[in-house]
């Protein structure tokens, strides 16, 4: 009986603390989301209200954002950009990733110490290079040009999360596909990717979020107007004397939501299949 208490008590200590957590990590997007649909009397209050009176919600925010600013063409390039990098991060992850895992060699390490060396340098060292090389090449002020850079900060760290999970798929899978006349692409094509689903999937999620969050390449190589994505957009509306707080909360949630759908599609891969690579005896 003392165990079954015990036990009781520990599951609710822990269901406190998830539920506690929880709303630590939520509490600013509730807020910014408040905020987003709150007059700017209510919003600079010295003591705004943690829930708001419903006669003080309003969407004129999202009107006035909407109308004023270029929002869809921000979310168009965002999209653009963000779908390019995932698709080059995660085509390269998932070779380089398997070419690591399954062929053992010197230059296989090498390639890893570069990988990793890519990974700790920061993206402030390396944005001055970029912009005098993509001038160079001729596609500064194009999507091209943060795609590629988004991808060579996604790729080294997503490189090694495939590999990872390819670690955990068993190499038999590879050889009885190569007793049966498989090269090693087709082995990896029909064989080992059904299986990498959530290892794939994560890092699509990985590589889609940290393109779209993205400001430090954006506002460096899209000098046209035209061109900026969200991050840059929304920067642009903090002004030097006056900052309109709600338009400025109700384009950071247009932001999230695309986020939010990545992950919501993404969950049955992320959570379900998690053990698919497993052997079972």
């Amino acid at each position: 009986m003392t165990g079954d208490a015990g036990s009781r008590l520990a599951s609710t200590l822990r269901l406190f603390l998830a539920g506690l957590l929880t709303v630590l990590l939520l509490f600013p997007i509730y807020w910014m989301a408040q905020t987003s649909i709150l007059p700017t009397s209510s919003i600079l209050s010295r003591n705004p209200d943690l829930v708001p009176r419903l006669a003080d919600l309003n969407l004129s925010a999202f009107e006035t954002l909407v109308r004023q600013y270029p929002v869809a063409r921000w979310l168009m390039n965002s999209a653009t950009i963000t779908v390019g990098s995932a698709v080059l991060s995660t085509v390269c992850a998932t070779l380089a990733g398997y070419s690591l895992s399954r062929f053992k060699s010197r230059t296989a390490s090498g390639i890893a110490f570069v990988l990793l060396l890519g990974r700790v340098l920061p993206g402030t060292l390396l944005v001055l290079p970029y912009f005098v090389l993509f001038r160079w090449a001729g596609i500064l002020d194009t999507h091209t040009a943060v795609i590629l850079a988004n991808a060579s900060m996604i790729i080294p760290f997503s490189t090694f999360m495939m590999k990872n999970y390819f670690d955990d798929v068993p190499r038999e899978l590879d050889e009885a596909a190569k007793v049966d006349g498989c090269s090693a692409m087709t082995a990896l094509w029909f064989v080992v990717l059904p299986i990498a689903r959530p290892g794939i999937a994560a890092t699509v999620a990985f590589a889609a979020t940290a393109s779209w969050v993205d400001l430090l390449f954006a506002r460096t190589l899209l000098l046209s107007a035209e061109n900026w994505t969200v991050p840059v957009g929304i920067a642009s509306l903090i002004g030097e004397v006056q900052t309109s707080w709600n338009q400025l909360m109700a384009a950071g949630v247009l932001s999230v939501l695309p986020v939010f759908a990545v992950y919501w599609f993404a969950q049955p891969y992320l959570v379900g299949g998690m053990t698919s690579g497993a052997v079972k005896g």
